[in-house]
């Protein structure tokens, strides 16, 4: 056999994996936890900053709450040391407005009453502003105010029956106290305690997910809190590059992880191909029936496969390298074995096969058909030539076993062919053969009176009709045992009935039957053989006959009507009947139910009627007795009298 690549080592195993995998895992666990631990350090800084800034900003804000304060003392001061100080408090509150960040108004309220400023009505969150500011000995400042379409706040300060009111809008106070470099780093707004915005700064748009930080402001209260989101994130550029590096490198040693798994996949998956072919090979090798063998430009056998090794009886050992003649070559017949190879090597080796004989290792010979075609392999070379051999000796011996199974049936069925002819021959002679003696006896009667002459040469001419009616019988029956065509006319049927009736009634009339005809007025022609037609009708009567032996009532009543397009002729009789272990094998040759009968009639009458193209079947009689119906399938004539 050809030298087959050696199984492969199955695949790695999961454990080799193990390590590279355990290995890799703990890698991206420390890459994780370092990005984790950086960002974290990273947020936390920045936290720190956030809430140091926002500290800052609170500190800056109360400080200017305070000197606003410290402001609204010197204008009560002067209201005390000169009454009606009007010049001076203008220019006082007029200085507080243009040098203090958020002012948008500056008032003294004496009993009650505005001196400057709006005249409309208190609202409720300064009225309560006002109530507390008379008790306290420090400035007091409102919940926050919607006026002048912006959200302010009122500083109040009391002082002997006077009180001095700052007006703080607060988008002012944002915009105007905070600096911009805050602006830019960081989103600030004032909400109150619903969470509603007072005012706010930004130079840019808050992003979704942004560190913020939030504290109260005290001053004002009121539940007024200070809330700054930070947007930009400020990163260490040598953190940075440490994080692309390792995620760099993460990628590269990710990647070549994965080339090399899914590499070392592919020599497993090569691997295990190799093997399911290499397995499928020697599976259909080992049932393989028919014979391969392989060889070499110069003869020698360079592959057998083992159903080639069961045939000739030689293992593979002893055949792969043997050069002509081989082992199994017929010693007998090496000339011709020699031919064969060499027209094999030069081309010639026929494509329908070649019938060879080889010897078995054993010592007996093998019939073979080979078929040769050229063996090339993967670059196209032309490296010897394959054979397929075919042990074919079961089948010769099967084929000759045949033919002489095939003599011995064509010499029983010329046997059969002749006892059928001559039973029918028989069978179908009988009665013209009977009318002959009839007629012979009465001629023979006639021939001693002179003046009968005249009869006598009527009954010397039925004689003679007879006589050809059976040399016709012979000539038919002949012709249909040999399985020759049929020779159809015109049959008038009512002729061809009484004809019948007339043979046969000498007969029914000895043995004392009735026959009756019942036939219509005008009964159409057929195309059909009438002389076997005839026979199948006396051989019926004739059965009907043997019927009604022996019984009281012994009547036959042939009948033909047209029925479904088809003439339909049916003989009745009154008879005994068929038993009921008959009627299965009635139609079947050579079985009858007479102890003297051959049982060719039906056998032979079905085949007449199937010949025609009808149909032949019996029924029980209502009145007692059997009715022997066939068809006649419509012609040309039939159909032009319906």
């Amino acid at each position: 056999m050809l030298p087959a690549s050696p199984p492969l080592s199955s695949a790695t195993p999961q454990r080799l994996w193990l390590w590279p995998r355990v290995a890799l895992l703990l890698f991206f666990l420390a890459l994780i936890s370092l990005l984790w631990f950086s960002h974290r350090e990273e947020r936390e800084e920045q936290r720190a900053v956030l809430i140091s800034d926002v500290l800052w900003v609170e500190q800056d804000l109360r400080f200017h709450f305070n000197q606003i304060e410290e402001q609204l003392r010197p204008m009560l001061q002067l209201y005390q040391q000169q009454p009606e100080p009007l010049a001076k408090l203008q220019q006082h509150a007029s200085f507080m407005q243009n040098n203090s960040a958020g002012i948008a108004a500056v008032q003294l309220w004496q009993h009650q009453q505005l001196r400057f400023g709006p005249d409309n009505g208190m609202p409720p969150q300064l009225a309560a502003a006002f109530k507390l500011a008379q008790a306290a000995t420090h400035a007091v400042f409102s919940a926050p105010i919607r006026f002048n379409n912006e959200t302010q706040i009122a500083v109040l300060l009391h002082q002997s029956e006077v009180t001095a009111v700052a007006w703080i809008s607060l988008p002012r106070l944002i915009e105007q106290q905070v600096p911009w470099w805050f602006a830019h780093r960081y989103r600030l707004v004032l909400q109150d305690w619903q969470g509603q915005t007072l005012a706010s700064k930004s130079s840019v748009e808050a992003g979704s997910a942004q560190l913020s930080y939030q504290l109260p402001l005290e001053p004002p209260g009121h539940g007024v809190s200070l809330q700054v989101t930070a947007y930009q994130v400020q990163s260490s550029l040598t953190r940075n590059l440490l994080v692309a590096a390792v995620i760099c490198l993460a990628i590269i040693l990710l990647y070549s992880w994965w080339r090399l798994r899914l590499n070392l996949q592919q020599k497993l998956q090569a691997e295990a191909a190799l093997q399911q072919e290499h397995a499928f090979r020697q599976a259909m090798e080992d049932s393989l029936a028919v014979g391969m063998r392989a060889r070499d430009l110069q003869g020698r056998i360079i592959y057998v496969n083992p159903a080639f090794c069961r045939m000739v009886g030689y293992s593979a050992d002893e055949l792969i390298g043997s050069t002509p003649p081989h082992p199994y070559w017929d010693p007998a017949d090496i000339a011709t074995h020699e031919k064969i190879m060499q027209d094999m090597l030069a081309g010639n080796a026929p494509l329908h096969g070649l019938a060879t004989t080889v010897r078995h290792k054993d010592g007996h010979l093998v019939q073979t058909m080979v078929y040769t075609a050229p063996l090339i392999d993967a670059s196209g070379v032309q490296r010897g030539w394959m054979s397929s051999v075919v042990d074919v000796s079961e089948q010769r011996r099967v084929e000759a076993l045949t033919r002489k199974q095939e003599q011995v049936l064509q010499q029983t069925a010329r046997l059969v062919t002749m006892g059928e002819m001559a039973s029918t021959l028989a069978h179908e002679l009988n009665q013209p053969l009977m009318a002959l003696s009839s007629y012979a006896s009465a001629a023979r009667e006639l021939a001693r009176e002179p003046q009968q002459q005249t009869l006598l040469h009527s009954t010397l001419d039925k004689i003679a009709e007879q006589a050809q009616r059976a040399a016709r019988i012979v000539k038919r029956i002949r012709e249909f045992v040999g399985r020759r065509e049929m020779a159809p006319e015109t049959t008038d049927i009512s002729r061809m009935i009484h004809d019948a009736l007339s043979l046969i009634a000498p007969e029914a009339k000895q043995r004392k039957i009735k026959l009756q005809i019942d036939l219509p007025h005008a009964l159409p022609s057929v195309q059909a053989d009438r002389i076997l037609l005839q026979q199948v009708l006396l051989n019926l009567i004739n059965n009907a006959l043997d019927a009604c032996a022996g019984m009281e009532k012994r009547q036959i009543r042939v009948s033909a009507e047209v029925l479904a397009n088809q003439l339909q002729i049916s003989v009745c009789d009154t008879g005994k009947g068929v038993a009921a272990a008959d009627e299965a094998r009635l139609f079947e040759a050579f079985y009858s139910t007479k102890p003297q009968g051959m049982g060719m009639g039906l056998a032979i009458c079905r085949s007449i009627i199937e010949l025609h193209g009808g149909r032949l079947w019996f029924e029980a009689n209502p009145g007692g007795g059997t009715i022997f119906s066939f068809t006649l399938p419509p012609g040309r004539t039939l159909l032009a009298a319906l």
